[in-house]
Parts: C-alpha cells; sequence; structure tokens
C-alpha cells in the first residue's frame, strides 16, 4: 500500500523577503512543487494545502486525509542576521522528531550556513504554547524553516536553489519511509547544465519543469532537444 502525506507549504502571504524573494507562501509553494514532484516519483500519495487556507483549516484538512506523516514547510524571520535551517517535531521521542531528524540529515549538508539543528515545538511560544500545526495534526509531523527570508544571503540561496531544497526534503522523507532515492533522468539533468553553463539557456529549473515525461504535454519532446543541443555542443 502507499505510504501517504500531507505536505503543507506557508499560507503566509503577508511574510515577505528581503530582495526580490517575493511572499513566503509563494516561494514555499515552489519548494513544495518540487518535493510533491519526487515523492510521486517514487509512488507516494500527496495531499497537499491550499494558499488560500487557513492554519485550522489546514489541520483540519489534513486530519481528515488521515495521511501517513504531515509536514510543512516554511522560511523563517528573525532580526536579518541570522541565518541556517531548523526543523521542528511537536516533542521528542516519537515519529516527528524521526521524520524531524531524517528531513535535517538530508538539507543540513546542502546549506551554505552554520544550521540551528532539530527542536521541539511545543512550547515555541512560551510555556505551553505550541507551533500549532505540530500540535494538532493527528499524524505524526515536523516542520521545516529552511532558512531566513529576512536575511539577504539565505534569502537568495533559498530563490537560486528551490530544485535542490525540495529535492534533498524530498530525499529526508523517503528516509523516514526507507525508501530509497532513485536520481530522475540524470542524463538530462546533465544536458541542461551543459546548456546552462554555455550559456544557451538562462533559467534551469523551468527547463527542468518542461523536461519531464507528464509534466507537460509535450515534455519528451522538450527532453529531447534538449539532448540533442548539449551533445551538438559539447562536442
Amino acid at each position: 500500500m502507499s505510504k501517504t502525506i500531507y505536505l503543507s507549504p506557508s499560507t503566509q502571504e503577508k511574510n515577505i523577503g528581503v530582495s526580490n524573494y517575493g511572499t513566503e507562501e509563494k516561494r514555499m509553494n515552489q519548494v513544495a512543487d518540487v518535493t510533491e514532484r519526487v515523492l510521486k516519483q517514487h509512488g507516494l500519495v500527496v495531499y497537499r494545502n491550499k494558499p488560500e487556507m487557513t492554519l485550522a483549516q489546514v489541520v483540519a484538512d489534513s486530519n481528515s486525509k488521515k495521511p501517513d506523516i504531515h509536514f510543512a514547510i516554511h522560511s523563517n524571520a528573525g532580526s536579518g542576521n541570522r541565518r541556517g535551517c531548523e526543523v521542528y517535531c511537536h516533542k521528542f521521542g516519537g515519529n516527528g522528531e524521526k521524520l524531524a531528524r531524517a528531513v535535517y540529515s538530508e538539507i543540513e549538508p546542502n546549506t551554505p550556513s552554520r544550521d540551528r539543528g532539530v527542536k521541539e515545538g511545543c512550547n515555541h511560544y512560551g510555556k505551553g504554547k505550541p507551533l500549532y500545526e505540530l500540535a494538532y495534526t493527528a499524524a505524526p509531523a515536523a516542520l521545516i524553516e529552511i532558512a531566513y527570508h529576512d536575511n539577504k544571503d539565505d534569502a537568495v540561496w533559498i530563490i537560486n536553489n528551490i530544485e535542490v531544497i525540495g529535492t534533498v526534503i524530498a530525499k529526508g522523507i523517503l528516509k523516514y519511509f526507507d525508501i530509497p532515492f532513485q536520481k530522475e533522468n540524470s542524463s538530462l539533468e546533465n544536458d541542461i547544465n551543459i546548456l546552462n553553463k554555455l550559456g544557451i539557456i538562462s533559467s534551469p529549473d523551468y527547463w527542468r519543469e518542461n523536461a519531464v515525461k507528464g509534466k507537460t504535454v509535450n515534455g519528451e519532446y522538450v527532453a529531447t532537444l534538449i539532448k540533442k543541443a548539449a551533445d551538438m555542443l559539447s562536442k
């Protein structure tokens, strides 16, 4: 039977990052798009919130779906000087912690700064004041704060690494389920990298999205053209 997950990217459209980061809601949904794609390619059933939902509606929707796990995706804010990733579970000692540590172990080697570890969310806002999404979801849950969107270096890193971040989050979730990670179309990735380095294309993420089988109507055709162009230009 397929494993199920409820992905919950931030619905905080009023949280604005520095530079051209835009909203936390927009960027975290971009990350979730990648995570969802990778998980589905590994056979998981993925449920997902909607940007217009309140937090209470997200939790209610997740509980109605009865997923195996619930995973929330956020970017952080502080004084503007803080950096790094942290992952929360409600309390240590259960599957929520196992999920949080599995994801943290995958993302930590890929971040550009020192990270902040795995933490409990049960008293996040003071004693008895938990992170709502972790406290009230029925499924084991974890929440990632990828990096600080009010820090310029962290914000730029997120913008430029949506594909990487979404993929390593998926790898951590797969690790939790003991499902081996399988690279998707590694030859296509190499071809896209060649064209990007030569300046033929300027948006690798766009071409990754549109050359994946099933993602667009002409995905296979796009992938074929990319391969031909890379073969010609790399000779």
